[in-house]
Protein backbone atom coordinates (compact mmCIF):
# COMPACT_ATOMS: atom_id res chain seq x y z
CA UNK A 1 0.00 0.00 0.00
CA UNK A 2 1.75 3.41 -0.83
CA UNK A 3 1.83 5.97 1.69
CA UNK A 4 0.85 9.38 1.30
CA UNK A 5 2.58 11.73 3.42
CA UNK A 6 4.03 15.43 3.74
CA UNK A 7 6.90 16.12 1.94
CA UNK A 8 9.54 17.60 4.30
CA UNK A 9 11.81 20.22 2.82
CA UNK A 10 15.06 20.52 3.96
CA UNK A 11 16.34 22.94 6.60
CA UNK A 12 18.26 25.14 4.44
CA UNK A 13 15.30 25.65 1.92
CA UNK A 14 13.33 26.28 4.87
CA UNK A 15 15.72 28.87 6.63
CA UNK A 16 15.70 30.68 3.01
CA UNK A 17 11.89 31.42 3.26
CA UNK A 18 11.91 32.25 6.79
CA UNK A 19 14.89 34.79 5.72
CA UNK A 20 12.59 36.48 2.70
CA UNK A 21 9.93 36.13 5.08
CA UNK A 22 11.37 38.46 7.39
CA UNK A 23 12.89 41.20 4.95
CA UNK A 24 9.45 41.20 2.92
CA UNK A 25 8.01 42.90 6.95
CA UNK A 26 10.47 44.99 7.16
CA UNK A 27 9.37 48.47 7.20
CA UNK A 28 11.53 51.41 6.74
CA UNK A 29 11.15 54.59 8.81
CA UNK A 30 8.72 57.61 7.38
CA UNK A 31 10.70 60.68 6.51
CA UNK A 32 9.00 63.73 7.20
CA UNK A 33 10.07 67.28 6.18
CA UNK A 34 9.94 69.49 8.64
CA UNK A 35 11.06 73.19 9.18
CA UNK A 36 11.16 76.09 11.46
CA UNK A 37 7.54 77.80 12.17
CA UNK A 38 5.83 75.28 10.11
CA UNK A 39 3.13 72.80 11.60
CA UNK A 40 3.07 69.01 10.49
CA UNK A 41 0.32 66.26 10.98
CA UNK A 42 1.77 62.75 11.84
CA UNK A 43 -0.54 60.18 11.76
CA UNK A 44 0.76 58.24 15.52
CA UNK A 45 -0.58 54.66 16.62
CA UNK A 46 -2.52 54.91 19.94
CA UNK A 47 -2.47 50.85 20.42
CA UNK A 48 1.25 50.44 20.39
CA UNK A 49 4.86 52.64 20.94
CA UNK A 50 5.95 55.10 18.16
CA UNK A 51 9.46 56.26 17.75
CA UNK A 52 10.72 60.23 16.63
CA UNK A 53 13.80 60.50 15.73
CA UNK A 54 15.65 63.69 14.15
CA UNK A 55 18.56 62.24 12.35
CA UNK A 56 21.65 63.92 12.56
CA UNK A 57 20.21 65.64 16.61
CA UNK A 58 18.96 64.53 19.18
CA UNK A 59 15.94 64.97 20.77
CA UNK A 60 15.73 66.52 24.43
CA UNK A 61 12.47 67.58 25.06
CA UNK A 62 8.42 67.23 24.48
CA UNK A 63 5.94 69.81 25.38
CA UNK A 64 2.04 68.72 25.23
CA UNK A 65 -1.02 68.91 27.52
CA UNK A 66 -0.99 67.23 30.69
CA UNK A 67 -1.95 63.61 29.48
CA UNK A 68 -1.43 63.60 26.03
CA UNK A 69 0.93 60.84 26.33
CA UNK A 70 0.92 57.98 28.40
CA UNK A 71 4.72 58.27 29.55
CA UNK A 72 4.39 61.69 31.13
CA UNK A 73 5.99 63.80 27.92
CA UNK A 74 9.34 62.32 29.06
CA UNK A 75 9.29 59.81 25.51
CA UNK A 76 11.76 57.09 27.01
CA UNK A 77 14.67 59.75 25.81
CA UNK A 78 18.22 58.93 25.50
CA UNK A 79 17.96 56.20 22.73
CA UNK A 80 21.36 55.71 21.02
CA UNK A 81 19.99 57.13 18.12
CA UNK A 82 18.93 60.77 20.26
CA UNK A 83 14.77 59.60 19.35
CA UNK A 84 12.16 59.32 22.24
CA UNK A 85 9.44 56.58 22.06
CA UNK A 86 5.92 58.23 22.65
CA UNK A 87 2.83 56.36 23.80
CA UNK A 88 -1.04 57.69 23.62
CA UNK A 89 -4.27 56.55 24.00
CA UNK A 90 -5.80 60.00 22.58
CA UNK A 91 -8.90 59.94 19.73
CA UNK A 92 -8.54 62.88 18.79
CA UNK A 93 -5.73 65.02 16.96
CA UNK A 94 -3.40 66.88 19.79
CA UNK A 95 -0.48 69.36 19.30
CA UNK A 96 2.70 68.71 20.53
CA UNK A 97 6.61 70.16 20.25
CA UNK A 98 9.93 68.39 19.69
CA UNK A 99 12.83 70.12 21.12
CA UNK A 100 16.82 69.07 20.08
CA UNK A 101 19.68 69.95 20.92
CA UNK A 102 20.56 71.66 18.12
CA UNK A 103 18.34 73.84 18.72
CA UNK A 104 15.53 72.86 16.35
CA UNK A 105 11.53 73.43 17.14
CA UNK A 106 8.63 71.28 15.34
CA UNK A 107 5.32 72.13 15.99
CA UNK A 108 3.58 68.28 15.05
CA UNK A 109 -0.16 67.46 15.03
CA UNK A 110 -0.61 64.12 16.11
CA UNK A 111 -3.45 62.03 14.27
CA UNK A 112 -4.13 58.73 17.13
CA UNK A 113 -4.87 55.91 14.51
CA UNK A 114 -5.33 51.90 15.71
CA UNK A 115 -2.28 50.95 13.94
CA UNK A 116 0.77 49.33 13.99
CA UNK A 117 3.68 51.63 15.95
CA UNK A 118 5.40 54.10 13.57
CA UNK A 119 9.07 55.24 13.47
CA UNK A 120 9.04 58.43 12.15
CA UNK A 121 12.33 60.70 10.91
CA UNK A 122 12.14 64.58 11.07
CA UNK A 123 14.19 65.83 8.12
CA UNK A 124 14.88 69.51 8.89
CA UNK A 125 15.57 71.88 5.79
CA UNK A 126 18.32 73.56 7.66
CA UNK A 127 21.59 72.60 9.18
CA UNK A 128 21.95 71.83 12.81
CA UNK A 129 24.37 73.31 14.93
CA UNK A 130 26.51 71.42 17.84
CA UNK A 131 27.70 72.91 20.06
CA UNK A 132 30.72 71.14 20.79
CA UNK A 133 31.57 70.92 17.02
CA UNK A 134 31.60 74.94 17.47
CA UNK A 135 34.40 74.75 20.32
CA UNK A 136 36.94 72.22 18.10
CA UNK A 137 36.25 74.43 15.05
CA UNK A 138 36.98 78.18 16.88
CA UNK A 139 40.13 76.53 19.03
CA UNK A 140 42.12 76.67 15.39
CA UNK A 141 42.96 78.59 12.83
CA UNK A 142 40.62 79.08 10.57
CA UNK A 143 42.45 76.79 7.57
CA UNK A 144 44.05 74.97 10.40
CA UNK A 145 40.35 73.47 10.72
CA UNK A 146 39.53 73.12 7.14
CA UNK A 147 42.65 70.93 6.46
CA UNK A 148 41.81 68.92 9.69
CA UNK A 149 38.12 68.23 8.27
CA UNK A 150 39.23 66.70 5.18
CA UNK A 151 42.46 64.81 6.90
CA UNK A 152 39.81 63.20 9.06
CA UNK A 153 37.75 62.27 6.30
CA UNK A 154 40.28 60.92 4.41
CA UNK A 155 41.15 58.59 7.26
CA UNK A 156 37.72 57.73 7.50
CA UNK A 157 37.00 59.82 11.32
CA UNK A 158 34.74 62.34 12.37
CA UNK A 159 36.11 65.66 13.43
CA UNK A 160 34.66 66.12 16.81
CA UNK A 161 31.79 67.31 17.34
CA UNK A 162 30.40 66.47 13.83
CA UNK A 163 27.72 64.46 13.17
CA UNK A 164 26.05 62.27 10.26
CA UNK A 165 22.59 63.86 8.75
CA UNK A 166 20.00 63.61 6.20
CA UNK A 167 21.99 66.21 3.46
CA UNK A 168 20.16 69.37 2.87
CA UNK A 169 20.15 71.49 -0.39
CA UNK A 170 23.94 71.75 -2.12
CA UNK A 171 25.37 75.13 -3.01
CA UNK A 172 24.61 76.00 -6.75
CA UNK A 173 27.44 74.85 -8.55
CA UNK A 174 28.43 75.85 -12.85
CA UNK A 175 29.19 72.37 -13.75
CA UNK A 176 29.53 71.98 -17.51
CA UNK A 177 26.95 70.22 -19.50
CA UNK A 178 26.98 66.29 -19.31
CA UNK A 179 28.69 66.38 -15.32
CA UNK A 180 26.18 65.18 -12.49
CA UNK A 181 27.01 65.84 -9.13
CA UNK A 182 25.17 63.28 -6.01
CA UNK A 183 25.40 64.10 -2.57
CA UNK A 184 26.39 60.84 -0.92
CA UNK A 185 27.01 61.76 2.83
CA UNK A 186 26.63 64.66 4.55
CA UNK A 187 28.16 66.10 8.07
CA UNK A 188 26.76 68.65 10.23
CA UNK A 189 29.62 70.28 12.68
CA UNK A 190 29.41 74.16 13.93
CA UNK A 191 29.27 76.10 12.03
CA UNK A 192 30.83 74.19 9.09
CA UNK A 193 29.32 71.12 7.85
CA UNK A 194 30.68 68.95 5.29
CA UNK A 195 30.14 66.98 2.17
CA UNK A 196 30.61 63.84 0.03
CA UNK A 197 30.15 63.85 -3.39
CA UNK A 198 30.30 61.80 -6.56
CA UNK A 199 30.49 63.83 -10.00
CA UNK A 200 30.35 61.50 -12.73
CA UNK A 201 30.81 62.46 -16.47
CA UNK A 202 28.04 61.30 -18.70
CA UNK A 203 29.73 62.71 -22.08
CA UNK A 204 31.49 60.78 -24.57
CA UNK A 205 34.92 62.48 -23.88
CA UNK A 206 37.27 63.45 -21.09
CA UNK A 207 36.19 67.00 -18.73
CA UNK A 208 38.44 68.63 -16.91
CA UNK A 209 37.37 68.93 -13.16
CA UNK A 210 39.53 72.00 -11.74
CA UNK A 211 38.07 73.06 -7.97
CA UNK A 212 37.06 76.19 -8.98
CA UNK A 213 34.01 74.06 -10.36
CA UNK A 214 32.67 74.52 -6.78
CA UNK A 215 33.32 77.21 -5.99
CA UNK A 216 29.77 78.74 -5.13
CA UNK A 217 28.50 81.04 -2.00
CA UNK A 218 29.41 79.46 1.22
CA UNK A 219 31.52 77.01 0.06
CA UNK A 220 35.04 76.95 2.09
CA UNK A 221 37.13 73.94 0.95
CA UNK A 222 37.06 71.86 -2.03
CA UNK A 223 39.23 68.85 -2.40
CA UNK A 224 38.72 65.92 -5.41
CA UNK A 225 40.34 62.93 -4.01
CA UNK A 226 41.67 60.60 -5.54
CA UNK A 227 43.13 63.56 -7.22
CA UNK A 228 42.62 64.11 -11.34
CA UNK A 229 42.81 67.02 -13.43
CA UNK A 230 40.30 65.40 -15.25
CA UNK A 231 37.39 62.85 -15.30
CA UNK A 232 37.30 60.39 -17.73
CA UNK A 233 33.42 59.62 -19.96
CA UNK A 234 31.40 57.30 -17.83
CA UNK A 235 33.80 57.48 -14.92
CA UNK A 236 33.34 58.73 -11.27
CA UNK A 237 34.93 61.10 -9.24
CA UNK A 238 34.71 61.60 -5.55
CA UNK A 239 34.64 65.20 -3.97
CA UNK A 240 34.89 66.55 -0.18
CA UNK A 241 33.70 70.77 0.01
CA UNK A 242 33.30 72.03 3.46
CA UNK A 243 29.94 74.53 3.69
CA UNK A 244 29.34 77.33 5.90
CA UNK A 245 26.05 76.89 8.01
CA UNK A 246 25.98 80.03 8.67
CA UNK A 247 24.55 83.29 6.06
CA UNK A 248 27.00 84.69 3.88
CA UNK A 249 28.66 88.32 4.42
CA UNK A 250 27.39 87.71 8.61
CA UNK A 251 29.41 85.78 10.36
CA UNK A 252 32.96 86.72 9.43
CA UNK A 253 35.20 83.69 7.88
CA UNK A 254 32.70 81.23 9.31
Amino acid sequence: MKRKGIRLLPLAVLCLFVRAEGAASATLPVKVPVSEDAQVRVALSNTNPNMIVVPGDRITGIDSAQGMFLNDNRGQSGRANGGVVLMTAQTEPFTFFIRTEGGLVVSLIGVPQKRDGRVLHLVSDKPIRHQKAVHWEQSHPYVTTLTAIHKAALAGLVPDGFKAAPATALPAFSLPGGMAVQSKKMWNGGNLRLFRLDIRNNTAFSLAIPERLFQASGVRSVMVFPYSATLMPSATAQVWITVSNREEGKHGQY
